[in-house]
């Protein structure tokens, strides 16, 4: 591998030598003249950031990337400037810098040029593979399906599915794997919204059809984030395996279209009560618009994408504090059972549910769903610090320079969240204003911030709810701590061992 490595590394960097060093002094001239100063070098000798690389290959590996990204920042200072090959790379932890990136210049700076190489093969024409007017098109249509969040989230679905769920976790005494079982819930959920139809993961009687969908998402997935840090070192992996998951989704998702546009065909006028007495999904809203069976179907798949890991790991690093904190976990339990007892929760109750959004804020802030993210400048730019011997200058972004902004570490500003930030301690959300919440982005900020996060957070509330309804305790049966995985959302590499404690006295819920 190594060998393979300095292989590939050569025949990149022999016809990038000369335009490195022009860029060099053209770079220094543009921050004289415009007032900007150059931030920290990571490493200055290492000029084609190949001990870089193999720096960031080895925590990867052993899985400390995120330690290792808070002691950089502790070493260089909140912004400052590596090199990978010909490109200069900025990271950034300075909340100013981010909403800088993400709001205030964001016309200055595309996503899909970072990744478009690793969606194209599974969402040609998704909202994670483009920019520009046929970002707006699709973001716009996401948009306006999830503003309605109070109308197109159907309880029922939500019960039934975690009543699949109730039926998978083991008798009291049973240490089992919480995090598994999460996935499997919000694949389950997540596929029904988006399709109309679960893939029944959490039933024994699932399809075969069923299974190798699921079993192809998972891999297209798998392959999406690593591809994503392997970065051109990715070509000397093979693909093959990957096309083939691609297809396999591709063909589950274009015959549930195929299905909608002739019962649409079918329905004429009269499709509107029955869509109605079917409940809402989110390929017959689309359908609604269109009958292009590409865009439909890179519209549901990327939705597919984003639900499944993003609640999964909210519920999962929830859960994995909380058996690790009976006083926040009384507190949580009480407050849902003085609100509404052994009662179905409705929405109004679940959004009145202050103490849990608390806890979930402060599960994301400590275990942020996506810990790192990346935006290319489109033309030269700047960030507002991190420039001159104190950081208080600006800095030159050229076009085509990367800007990597670290949620992991910004969420762990002593600034910000003071000296406990490495604690979990939900009661600092009853005071934290927005302005301290510039640097906390755990769906993201601005106009690509994530439109479906309320959706979202009903979801796993109402998960979190019933499971709190139906167990007096969450008990840690793991006693190592928690290890990265780092996905397309992050997770614990040890899952989360847990026993459930039903409660002493069975009541039917109503």
């Amino acid at each position: 591998m190594l060998a393979a490595f300095l292989a590939a590394f050569s025949i990149l960097t022999v016809p990038i030598t000369v335009k490195v060093i022009s860029l060099c002094s053209k770079e220094k001239q543009l921050s004289k003249f415009d007032g900007c100063q150059d931030p920290p070098c990571e490493r200055p000798y290492d000029y084609f950031g190949v001990v870089n690389i193999i720096a960031a290959t080895r925590h990867l590996l052993n899985k400390t990337a995120l330690a290792n990204t808070v002691d950089r920042f502790r070493t260089y200072g909140e912004t400052y400037v590596t090199r990978f090959l010909d490109q200069r790379i900025f990271l950034t932890c300075d909340p100013r810098n981010i909403k800088h990136v993400l709001v205030s210049r964001f016309i200055d700076y595309d996503s899909s040029t970072v990744r478009v190489h690793l969606f194209l093969p599974i969402t040609e024409h998704g909202i994670f593979a483009v920019d520009g007017p046929e970002w707006k098109r699709a973001r716009n249509v996401y948009r306006n399906v999830f503003s309605r969040t109070r109308s197109i989230i159907d309880l029922n679905v939500q019960e039934r599915q975690f009543q699949r769920f109730l039926h998978r976790i083991p008798p009291t005494g049973e240490p089992f794997d919480l995090q598994a079982l999460f996935l499997k819930l919000t694949l389950d959920l997540t596929t029904a919204f988006a399709l109309g139809e679960s893939v029944d993961s959490l039933s024994p009687s699932q399809s075969d059809e069923k299974k190798q969908m699921v079993q192809s998402l998972l891999y297209a997935k798998k392959i999406i984030a690593r591809d994503g840090f392997l970065g051109p070192l990715r070509l000397l992996f093979g693909r093959r395996d990957f096309y083939r998951a691609c297809s396999d989704v591709h063909r589950y998702v274009e015959r549930r279209i195929e299905g909608v546009i002739e019962e649409k065909r079918q329905q004429g006028e009269d499709g509107g009560l029955e869509k109605h007495l079917k409940g809402f999904n989110l390929l017959q809203a689309l359908a609604d618009n269109t009958d292009n069976v590409l865009e439909l179907r890179d519209g549901v798949i990327s939705i597919m994408i984003a639900g499944i890991d993003s609640v999964a790991s909210l519920l999962s690093a929830t859960f994995w504090l909380l058996a690790r904190d009976e006083r926040v976990f009384a507190k949580l339990r009480a407050s849902v059972l003085d609100s509404f007892g052994q009662e179905l929760p409705n929405y109004d109750q679940l959004k009145g549910l202050t103490y849990l959004r608390h806890v979930f804020q402060e599960a994301m802030r400590v275990y942020p769903p996506v810990p790192f993210n990346a935006r290319i400048a489109n033309k030269d730019s700047t960030l507002l610090y991190g420039g001159g011997g104190d950081g208080n200058s600006s800095v030159l972004v050229k076009k085509g320079d990367k800007v990597i902004f670290s949620s992991w570490a910004s969420h762990r500003s002593l600034k910000t969240f003071g000296e406990d930030s490495h604690e979990f301690r939900p009661e600092r959300w009853e005071h934290l204003t927005a302005e301290e919440l510039m640097g906390y982005i755990p769906f993201n900020s601005g106009p690509r911030a994530c439109p479906g996060q309320q959706y979202a957070m009903m979801e796993a509330s109402y998960a979190a709810v019933r499971i709190l309804q139906n167990f007096s305790e969450v008990k840690n049966r793991d006693p190592r701590g928690w290890t990265e995985h780092i996905a397309l959302s992050l997770s614990n590499g040890n899952g989360v061992l847990v026993e459930l404690v039903r409660k002493s006295e069975v009541q039917n819920v109503t």
